[in-house]
């Protein structure tokens, strides 16, 4: 979906969250009501069961009461959005992270743009996100299923590492993986 700037900054105002990586990805804070933004971003049917739906997403974000620990965001190239995520902290951790870290969920670069190190840039522009607003945070944490291989073996070629903690998931069982924010 290609984006003008114009009618972004007037539905999300405030881009002080902004990032840009010097590969030119670019995250861009969302708001909760910003699904129409991202809804055009598709995956392939074995993902997209590992990801989770964005409509669900976004009904998550709506009915949380947490709103000021859950920050979605879009990653963004050459004015186009083509990718994902949610940041959670503190009260909004899921169970199985410590308190000193931000947790990843729901992170997906659309089919097209896959294997371009667009993921690999969002990860990067995230933990400086986290080591400019969040200093005291010094991971990123995500849970992976076990079965989507392909996704885990990208996380890892992206400098995280696995924890070798599992904890239940949606559709199994999830691998536990950090990445130190700060060491980039």
């Amino acid at each position: 979906m290609r984006r003008q700037s114009h009618s972004v900054v007037s539905k999300r105002g405030d881009r002080s969250n902004d990032l840009t990586s010097d590969e030119g990805t670019n995250l861009e804070s969302l708001s909760r009501a910003d699904y129409r933004l991202v809804a055009h971003l598709t995956l392939d049917l074995e993902q997209e069961q590992f990801a989770g739906a964005l409509d669900f997403v976004f009904s998550e974000l709506r009915n949380s009461s947490r709103h000021e620990l859950e920050h979605p965001f879009s990653v963004v190239v050459a004015g186009e959005i083509i990718g994902f995520f949610v940041l959670r902290e503190r009260e909004a951790l899921p169970e199985w992270a410590p308190s000193d870290a931000v947790t990843l969920h729901s992170f997906r670069v659309s089919r097209k743009h896959q294997g371009n190190g667009y993921g690999r840039s969002a990860v990067r522009l995230a933990a400086h996100w986290l080591s400019t607003n969040r200093p005291c945070i010094n991971r990123l944490m995500l849970s992976v299923n076990l079965r989507n291989v392909a996704a885990r073996g990208a996380y890892l070629k992206w400098g995280f590492r696995d924890t070798g903690a599992l904890c239940s998931g949606p559709i199994g069982p999830q691998n536990i993986l950090e990445y130190e924010v700060g060491l980039r």
